[in-house]
């Protein structure tokens, strides 16, 4: 376990988790947090923390705490690599945006800026704004992607490029207020995924996927009009997308079948990743699932590197990440983690830890 019980106490203790990341750099990994409420206080002010953790430190060294209380409801966290930065980074509904690199830089920064608005027609009366639905990381690059069909690459603490190239929704413009509060509705980016920042897919409402190859945006020829929730991309470029009603779906460019026709979930995902040659996708009400036999099984059934019997991950993970390298997958729900590394599942911690723990606990193979 990563934990004792005095470090679970100080750092985690009457919270629950939201996000996790692994990075940015071997033996690190971000949590991000929020305050247990009770049921009549669920519309106060919550707390929220990013814990970032050095897993090589002895447990005395090993967290680093900061306060996010900017965020809100629906923020997400991710991590940049080197070459270009090593940092965590997280960022809220509100384009509100931290960044933490040890010895570098922390803190809260400026929002994310949205240039790509025009005025809204003078009879629609429509105003708008740009939110973030999801911070994804593309090979080592950290984007925020989220409404009007928005796009934001990281390029360093307090720097974001928006991707203008994609065009906003021609209906935001309509002199039809109807017409430009659905076009609002229906232009939304869920998840974005590629093997660099030059190489990447986008996906969203309405069966809607661009792809950014070379520098250059294009629209794909998605055979759904369902939304798109996650994607994932393999070492070889295959991608991997998942609709809100859970199926997957292979190919890349304007190529596409979809690979679970037996699946009959009555959702989607919220996360997917590409790790130890298979899809991994953690459901939008918990449990951890991989494809297999044309639909889709929870990880404890999986026909390879199943999660071993006896924990609950399975069934109730809710958040994973995937290294930029592939070889490592964490899955997380609100109080508990698990590490895979291709071979062995390692159990980070499980709620508080019993007084005399301090070693790893590794568990399967």
């Amino acid at each position: 376990m990563i934990f004792d019980r005095d470090a679970y106490r100080r750092f985690f203790d009457g919270y629950f988790i939201r996000d996790c990341t692994i990075g940015f750099e071997d033996g690190r990994l971000g949590f991000l947090l929020f305050e247990e409420q009770e049921d009549e206080a669920h519309d106060e002010p919550f707390q929220v923390r990013l814990l970032a953790v050095k897993l090589t430190n002895p447990v005395e060294t090993r967290f680093f705490s900061m306060s996010a209380n900017a965020l809100g409801l629906g923020s997400d966290l991710c991590s940049a690599w080197a070459p270009d930065h090593s940092e965590f980074v997280a960022v809220g509904i509100g384009r509100e945006a931290y960044g933490y690199k040890p010895k570098t830089h922390k803190g809260q920064e400026s929002r994310i800026p949205f240039h790509g608005g025009a005025e809204p027609h003078p009879g629609s009366g429509l105003q708008y704004d740009s939110i973030v639905l999801r911070s994804a990381r593309a090979g080592t690059t950290v984007f925020a992607v989220g409404a009007p069909f928005r796009v934001y690459e990281r390029q360093g603490p307090d720097q974001w490029l928006e991707h203008t190239a994609i065009p906003l929704p021609e209906g935001l413009g309509s002199s039809d207020p109807e017409l430009a509060k659905e076009t609002l509705w229906r232009s939304n980016f869920h998840d974005l995924a590629g093997l660099s920042a030059q190489d990447l897919y986008v996906v969203g409402s309405g069966g809607t996927a661009w792809r950014r190859q070379g520098g250059q945006w294009r629209k794909l020829a998605f055979p759904s009009t369902l939304d798109l929730k996650t994607v994932a991309v393999a070492p070889d470029g295959t991608a991997y997308v998942t609709d809100e009603r859970g199926h997957v779906w292979q190919g890349r460019d304007d190529s596409w079948h979809c690979v679970t026709p037996r699946w009959h979930g009555s959702y989607g995902f919220l996360d997917s990743g590409w790790c130890a040659g298979r899809l991994w996708c953690t459901g939008d009400t918990g449990g951890c699932y991989v494809p297999q036999g044309g639909t889709m099984v929870l990880a404890q059934d999986a026909d390879r590197h199943p999660i071993p019997p006896g924990l609950e991950f399975s069934l109730v993970a809710r958040r994973l990440d995937v290294s930029p390298d592939g070889r490592r997958l964490l899955l997380a729900d609100l109080s508990k983690a698990i590490e895979f590394d291709g071979e062995r599942w390692t159990v980070l911690f499980d709620g508080e830890p019993p007084a005399e723990s301090l070693a790893d606990q590794a568990i399967g193979g």
